[in-house]
């Protein structure tokens, strides 16, 4: 008997319990609602919120970044994923809480009242002003509104390529009261920085700072500028490398013997290995010399050139070596070889005066030794590689320092 009776009245608890949160929640409805069709209706959502319209109304507005999509150096363009953090007040939206059971804000569509009209100034799309769908207005009881829009934004930026890849990229985004004048609106930031703590990391750049400016001369603007710095390691081994490896691998075919018969083709091998890394490079860089000719495409030109000169050495040296002995070999070949050979150590000798061995190179007399073209390909061989070794060490310290000092 107790225990049915203990049963009945853990159900009856239960069941007023269920009713009185039924009430509760009803009664709160109505009252929001009621205060829904208090503040909209008849109310105007083209006019600006003010009392006296000679007065601007004020806009506070941050940006908080989610992620950047990409940096699009060829066209120009900086994809970014975002939303703002607008905030204004709205006269005609304030009401005494206590007359609404203490409901201290409610939340209206986007289009029940007014709002700015936004849009992307510099935008790389078509204009359009920030409505997204189905997106709420949050709305206090002293009037202040609350708007959060969230932007896939696409705007253009000047790339500056001229230490690519140690390059960092300045951005600027530019947002605007369309069709407002300062008189009618002003934009106010109480940061100097773009909000970042939920910014994701991105694999190719590291944003490195950010600034805000606001200006409300004429036309009520807010720039966003952001200093993407890029992430040279993935470069670095696949393109800078590579074309340093080939341009000594390509210095290295005056090592091999004129005999070898291999020393034409695998110079023209590495000359169309460096074209195809230029290919490459111009691929990931914008058709401009704007602010200067980016280092890197320098460098590969200064490359480019010196693999077609060491080609054209090769043929020379090579028509040099099967020269046959009948045609004559001008003197000045000849004085060239015997300095070359003399410093060489390979025609020198040896006398002894006051008891010491000395050393001295024997001048070309026409018969102490017969230079042949076999001579004359070995020292210009020689001579070319001495040459390009200069060659790459100077275009390869030009780009260094010409880089270093562009990080500075």
């Amino acid at each position: 008997m107790g225990s049915n009776y203990n049963k009945k009245a853990i159900f009856t608890s239960a069941f007023l319990c269920v009713l009185i949160f039924s009430l509760t929640d009803a009664a709160s409805f109505n009252v929001m609602n009621s205060l829904y069709q208090n503040l909209t209706s008849g109310h105007n959502k083209y006019l600006r919120p003010e009392v006296d319209l000679n007065d601007p109304t004020v806009i506070t507005i941050e940006f908080f970044i989610i992620n950047l999509q990409e940096i699009n150096a060829v066209e120009g363009i900086v994809s970014i994923t975002g939303y703002f953090d607008i905030v204004w007040t709205d006269n005609s939206m304030i009401w005494t809480s206590s007359d609404y059971d203490n409901a201290w804000y409610i939340i209206l569509p986007e289009d029940a009242i007014w709002k700015p009209p936004l849009i992307n100034s510099n935008s790389a799309k078509e204009f359009s002003i920030f409505n997204p769908d189905d997106l709420s207005l949050y709305v206090l009881y002293d009037g202040q509104v609350k708007w959060l829009p969230a932007q896939n934004l696409k705007f253009t930026c000047d790339i500056d390529i001229t230490y690519f890849p140690f390059d960092t990229q300045e951005c600027t985004m530019q947002i605007i009261a369309w069709g407002y004048s300062t008189f009618d609106i002003t934009f106010y930031s109480s940061l100097s920085t773009v909000h970042t703590s939920s910014y994701s990391t991105n694999s190719e750049w590291e944003l490195s700072k950010t600034s805000v400016n606001v200006s409300n001369t004429v036309t009520p603007t807010v720039r966003y500028t952001f200093y993407f710095k890029r992430r040279p390691m993935f470069l670095l081994m696949t393109l800078i490398i590579p074309v340093i490896f080939l341009a000594l691998l390509n210095i290295g075919v005056f090592l091999l013997p004129t005999e070898s018969g291999e020393r034409f083709g695998f110079s023209v091998t590495l000359l169309l290995a460096v074209v195809v890394f230029l290919t490459i490079a111009q691929g990931l860089l914008p058709a401009s010399a704007v602010p200067r000719l980016s280092a890197i495409c320098v460098t590969l030109m200064i490359d480019l050139v010196m693999s077609g000169l060491i080609v054209g050495s090769v043929i020379v040296s090579s028509r040099f070596y099967y020269k046959t002995d009948d045609e004559p070999i001008p003197n000045w070949m000849k004085k060239i070889v015997t300095y070359q050979l003399c410093c060489r150590g390979k025609n020198q000798v040896h006398d002894l005066r006051n008891g010491e061995k000395v050393d001295h190179c024997i001048e070309y007399n026409g018969n102490a030794k017969k230079i042949t073209w076999q001579d004359v390909s070995k020292t210009f061989d020689t001579i070319s590689l001495i040459f390009y070794i200069v060659a790459f060490i100077a275009g390869n310290l030009m780009f260094i320092i010409d880089v270093a000092q562009g990080m500075e």
